[in-house]
C-alpha cells in the first residue's frame, strides 16, 4: 500500500478542501505495524464571574471529596479529573500602575505578566490608565514550541469566544506577545466563519470560503464535492483507515448540518427562516454556538491541525441573561450581589456551563485517535478570572483538569494548594504535560511559587 503524504487532503474542483484525520497509512511503512501512539493536545478553557468557593466541594478529602452543587454534572467524569483548589494568582504583589483591576488582571490569567499603558481605567483608580498584559499568553507560547518541533502543524493555536464580538482588555484573553510588548489576540466569535477556515486548510481562499458558506445556506454539503476523491481514498487504505474517514465525514456532516438547519438551534429559534445564519451573539444561541465550537475543535485535534486551543464561553465580565435558566439579569450584575438568591443564580449558572461542558468530554471520547481517543490524548484546562465573583477574588482560584491526557496527571484527586501555589506555576506544569520539561517558569517573577504543581502527576 502506498504511504499518504501526511498532509494529504481531498481537493475539489472549486478549490475547497476537506483536511483528513491522520490515518495509519499516513505513518512511515516501518511505524505502521506498531501501535499508533498520538500527539499531545491542549485546551485552555473558561468560564466567566467567579463562583462560590464555598459550595464547590460538599466534602474535601483528596479521593473521598463529595462535589457540590454546581460542579455535579462532572461526578461521572471524576476518575478523569484532577480539582486544583485555592490557586492564588498574586496580582498585588505587582504595583499598582503594572495590574487593572482583578477581573481585568484575571481574563489574562493566561497571561501571567504585567499590564502595560492603555486607556483602559484602572478598577477604583481614576486618574491613572493600563493596558494589556505585556507577554504572551499559554496557548500561544506553547502553540510556537509546538510549530518548532513540528513546522507541519498547520495552525499554532485557535481561539474561540462564543457570543461578544467586543476585543478590549475587559475579554481578550489570548495574547502573542513577546515579552515586554502588548499584542492581544482576538478571538474567532463566528462559527461559520470558523468552519470555512478549518475545513478549506491549507488555503485562505475567500472566495473558496464563500462559496462554502453559500453552500451551507442552502442546506448543501461541501463534502458533495469531494466525493470522487473520496471514494478513491477510501479503496487506497484498510478498514481500520476507512472507520476513522467514515467518523470524521460523518462529524463534518453533522457540524454543517448544525451550521445550515435553523430548527436544530432550539425552540427560540425556530421561527427563523430556513437557511439562514443563526446570530451567534443572540444570548439565546450560547448553547449551540458553544457545541459548533466544540465540534470545530475536536475536528481540528483530529486532524492535527493544531494542539492548542483556547476556548472561551464568554469575555470576562459576561452580562449574557440566561433567559433558558429563567434568569432575567445578566450573569455580571448577578455575580456582583452578595445575598443567597444571587448565589443561588450563580451556582445555577455555572451547573448549566458544567453540564455543557461534559458535551465536550463526550465527543472527545468518541473520537477515535491513534491508540485509543482524543479524550485519551487531550488536556482540558478549565479556568475562570476569578474565585468568587461579588469580592472579586484571586487568591482561591480553581483550575479543573480533564481528559485522558497520556495518563500524565494522578487524576480522581482533589488538591488543596491553600495559595502556596500560583497559578502561574500551574501554568508551568502544561508546559510540562506537553513536552516542554525545559520550561521552569512562566510569568512575571512575582506571580510565581512553585514553579510548577507539585504531587500531580502519576
Amino acid at each position: 500500500m502506498k504511504r499518504l503524504s501526511r498532509r494529504t487532503m481531498l481537493r475539489a474542483a472549486s478549490g475547497m478542501g476537506l483536511a483528513l484525520p491522520f490515518l495509519d497509512a499516513m505513518r512511515p511503512r516501518t511505524a505502521v505495524a506498531q501501535p499508533p501512539s498520538a500527539p499531545r493536545r491542549i485546551l485552555f478553557h473558561f468560564q466567566a464571574n467567579g463562583d462560590q468557593p464555598s459550595a464547590r466541594f460538599a466534602a474535601t478529602g483528596e479521593t473521598s471529596f463529595e462535589l457540590g452543587e454546581f460542579l455535579a454534572p462532572l461526578e461521572p467524569y471524576r476518575s478523569d479529573l484532577v480539582f486544583l483548589n485555592n490557586l492564588d494568582r498574586r496580582f498585588y504583589e505587582l504595583d499598582e500602575t503594572e495590574r487593572a483591576d482583578n477581573h481585568q488582571q484575571g481574563g489574562s490569567s493566561l497571561a501571567p505578566w504585567t499590564s502595560g499603558e492603555g486607556s483602559f481605567p484602572i478598577g477604583g483608580v481614576d486618574d491613572q490608565t493600563i493596558g494589556y498584559v505585556e507577554g504572551p499568553s499559554a496557548d500561544y507560547a506553547i502553540g510556537e514550541r509546538v510549530l518548532a518541533a513540528d513546522p507541519g502543524v498547520a495552525y499554532r493555536h485557535l481561539v474561540y469566544r462564543v457570543g461578544d464580538k467586543s476585543n478590549n482588555i475587559w475579554n481578550l484573553h489570548a495574547h502573542a506577545g513577546p515579552v515586554g510588548e502588548q499584542n492581544p489576540v482576538s478571538p474567532e466569535t463566528d462559527p461559520y466563519a470558523a468552519y470555512t477556515r478549518i475545513f478549506n486548510f491549507p488555503s485562505d481562499d475567500a472566495e473558496a470560503q464563500a462559496a462554502l458558506l453559500k453552500r451551507l445556506a442552502k442546506q448543501q454539503s461541501a463534502l458533495d464535492l469531494v466525493l470522487p476523491e473520496l471514494t478513491s481514498l477510501r479503496a487506497r487504505v484498510h478498514a481500520d483507515d476507512i472507520r476513522k474517514i467514515d467518523q470524521h465525514t460523518d462529524a463534518l456532516r453533522d457540524i454543517e448540518r448544525r451550521l445550515s438547519d435553523p430548527t436544530m438551534m432550539g425552540a427560540s429559534c425556530a421561527a427563523a427562516d430556513l437557511g439562514e445564519e443563526i446570530d451567534p451573539y443572540d444570548h439565546e444561541s450560547h448553547v449551540r454556538m458553544g457545541e459548533l465550537f466544540f465540534e470545530i475543535s475536536a475536528l481540528a485535534f483530529a486532524c492535527d491541525l493544531t494542539r492548542s486551543i483556547n476556548f472561551n464561553w464568554s469575555g470576562n465580565t459576561s452580562n449574557r441573561v440566561y433567559a433558558n435558566l429563567g434568569l432575567t439579569e445578566g450573569h455580571h450584575d448577578i455575580s456582583h450581589l452578595s445575598d443567597d438568591a444571587a448565589f443561588v443564580d450563580v451556582r445555577r449558572i455555572h451547573h448549566h456551563l458544567w453540564t455543557l461542558n461534559t458535551g465536550l468530554y463526550d465527543l472527545l471520547k468518541a473520537t477515535p485517535d491513534g491508540d485509543g481517543t482524543l479524550w485519551d490524548h487531550t488536556l482540558i484546562v478549565h479556568w475562570n478570572e476569578l474565585g468568587q465573583g461579588d469580592s472579586h477574588s484571586i487568591d482561591d482560584a480553581l483550575v479543573v483538569l480533564a481528559g485522558g491526557a497520556h495518563g500524565y496527571f494522578r487524576t480522581g484527586r482533589l488538591l488543596d494548594f491553600d495559595n502556596e501555589t500560583s497559578f502561574s506555576d500551574m501554568l508551568v506544569s502544561c508546559f510540562h504535560y506537553m513536552g516542554f520539561d525545559d520550561v521552569t517558569e512562566f510569568g512575571d517573577p512575582r506571580l510565581r511559587l512553585k514553579g510548577s504543581l507539585m504531587g500531580v502527576t502519576a
